[in-house]
């Protein structure tokens, strides 16, 4: 709710109120928005509050007015909640969505010193031959995720003979290959999507992103580097943080200018 005691305006308090509620599943894609009527009577403010903070809302996609009909959500996020190692597709399936994958491309390559100056993160590959799979992960229908994920290719070859645009991965790599994962490092950051991933992820060129660096284990050794580039309009990643847990992470600073 808002609150008029505060200094921050009022449009823009209902429109954090309102964004958060469509964040949470309060609404989901397709449900006919309240009324600007409806909201003045709930936050009681003008017609020009709400409709500043309507808009803000329309100008972020979240919602759209069709005339004669009304408001509709036409947007949701997806939510990673750190607390457990899980793929996209056991992730999605567990909120009652629809995930599925439009694969790429898949190849070996070797990994050399080209490579690596490259993408810095394969140096735990160095000098042996990697399975690289390349997707683009949705969510009834509407692409999320652009990912390459690498693999040391004698395991990374058996992955594609099962159906990944509809099984995620870590099923696949547990189920039918009887490899269990233990434990995965990742970090996450912000950029700007290259040409290649703005196309795939249907988003305007230079479009903000969220890259998330995961390296998965098993049996004590590397077995994925998974880089994975979200729609920054779709996808927030929560954190519960205990502040007598034991610390096993912190902030990296990069200094390079």
């Amino acid at each position: 709710m808002i609150d008029k005691t505060q200094p921050l305006p009022l449009h823009y308090q209902i429109t954090m109120d309102l964004r958060n509620k469509i964040r949470e599943g309060y609404w989901i894609v397709g449900d006919l928005f309240p009324t600007d009527k409806e909201l003045m009577e709930q936050y009681g403010v003008s017609s020009t509050t709400i409709r500043r903070a309507v808009s803000e809302l329309v100008n972020e996609g979240w919602i759209r007015r069709q005339p004669g009909k009304g408001t509709f959500i036409t947007k949701e996020f997806v939510e990673t909640v750190d607390d457990g190692l899980r793929g996209f597709f056991e992730e999605v399936k567990a909120k009652g969505k629809n995930p599925s994958a439009d694969i790429l491309s898949m190849t070996s390559i070797y990994v050399d010193e080209k490579i690596c100056d490259d993408v810095p993160e394969l140096q735990i590959f160095r000098d042996t031959k990697v399975f690289v799979i390349e997707k683009v992960h949705r969510i009834d229908g509407n692409p999320v995720t652009y990912l390459k994920s690498y693999w040391p290719d004698n395991i990374g070859k058996k992955i594609p003979e099962f159906d990944l645009s509809s099984r995620g991965m870590y099923e696949i790599l547990e189920v039918e290959l009887g490899i269990s994962l233990e434990k995965a490092e990742q970090m996450i950051s912000a950029k700007i999507a290259n040409d290649h991933e703005s196309e795939a992820l249907e988003v305007p060129k230079k479009s903000p992103v969220l890259l998330m660096e995961r390296v998965a284990y098993a049996q004590g050794k590397p077995i994925e580097l998974s880089l994975n580039v979200y729609r920054a309009d779709s996808y927030r990643y929560r954190l519960v943080l205990n502040r007598n847990q034991p610390k096993n992470g912190g902030i990296v600073l990069n200094t390079q200018s």
